[in-house]
């Protein structure tokens, strides 16, 4: 299509060439050589030099067409657009409307209002049905229903592009965009799978960690009831053993008062003896008296305090046990 859009334009310049009959024309002939040479600042120059004379209002409109052309080569959108609608709206009659009205369509795709280029793409194709730029119009048309996602309607239109303009310049690009929609369908399956495996995945493994947290609860509660009787008990032992340990030592300091009082029995008795009977007692029958006298106590008092020394040792040794743990 690029090509045949610089034929018509080298008509166009020819006609002018032919025709130079007054500075406009030669302005014009500048503006549409630079155009083409892709020189737009020179050109918008050559385009604006003829609105500013009014001598030149006959070729005023196809200069705003141009100046609007220029500014969208640069990709200077606002400008295109207000020039572009300046013109539909005022030169309605010139030659290059229809032209400016698929212009307009394309500038509102470039844009990216894909919904606003439609509308106007399917005005041009109503209005002018047997103009050159009705195969690109469908092109574009297809081409932003892709971008909005309307997949299978760009898919027909792409088709129709195909089957019914074998010549369109939009052929190849409209079969690489069948091709590419096909990979689409496969893309978005793989992508409705990989997100449905993603969410089953998610489920998963939220219900994991809730029954791994219930789990840890669980175990946590039976492992604090289990320390918690373990200390009862232990309390509870030590309680019962320090009160064994206190009584055998009560019963020993009872026991050591009791010897200490029968000494002093048998002291008394020896020297009751001794000044009665006008006898001295030798040694061995101070010992013979006591050992008689106390055999019984001495007997059971070594029997309490061997008790109490073993109970004293399982104790200790106990507690050390305890703390090792």
């Amino acid at each position: 299509m690029k090509n045949k859009f610089f034929i018509v334009l080298y008509i166009f310049i020819g006609v002018f060439i032919f025709a130079q009959n007054s500075e406009g024309d030669k302005l014009m002939e500048s503006g549409l050589k630079n155009f083409s040479s892709g020189n737009y600042t020179l050109a918008l120059g050559d385009f604006r030099e003829i609105i500013l004379n009014s001598e030149n209002e006959n070729i005023h409109g196809t200069a705003y067409y141009w100046i609007a052309r220029c500014y969208m080569a640069q990709n200077l959108l606002i400008k295109a657009e207000n020039n572009l609608d300046f013109f539909i709206m005022n030169y309605q009659h010139n030659k290059l409307y229809p032209d400016a009205v698929y212009q307009k369509a394309r500038l509102l795709f470039r844009k990216g209002e894909f919904d606003n280029s439609v509308q106007v793409f399917n005005k041009f194709i109503n209005s002018y049905g047997d103009n050159p730029y009705i195969s690109n119009s469908y092109f574009w048309i297809a081409e932003s229903l892709f971008e909005l996602g309307h997949l299978d309607e760009a898919k027909v239109i792409y088709s129709m592009i195909i089957r019914e303009y074998p010549n369109s310049y939009k052929l190849e690009a409209s079969k690489y965009k069948l091709s590419l929609i096909t990979l689409k369908y496969r893309e978005n399956e793989l992508l409705k799978l990989l997100r449905i495996s993603h969410e089953e995945y998610l489920k998963a493994l939220e219900d994991f960690q809730h029954r791994e947290k219930s789990y840890e609860q669980t175990i946590s509660d039976y492992q604090r009831k289990l320390l918690a009787a373990i200390s009862d008990d232990q309390k509870l032992l030590i309680a019962e053993m320090t009160a064994d340990v206190l009584e055998k030592d009560n019963t020993l300091d009872l026991l050591n008062n009791q010897i200490v009082q029968l000494n002093n029995t048998i002291k008394n008795l020896k020297d009751q003896i001794s000044s009665n009977n006008g006898i001295e007692l030798t040694e061995e029958d101070y010992k013979e008296i006591t050992v008689d006298t106390g055999s019984l106590k001495s007997e059971r008092l070594l029997e309490l305090k061997n008790s109490a020394l073993q109970l004293k040792e399982y104790y200790i040794n106990w507690l050390a046990s305890r703390i090792g743990e």
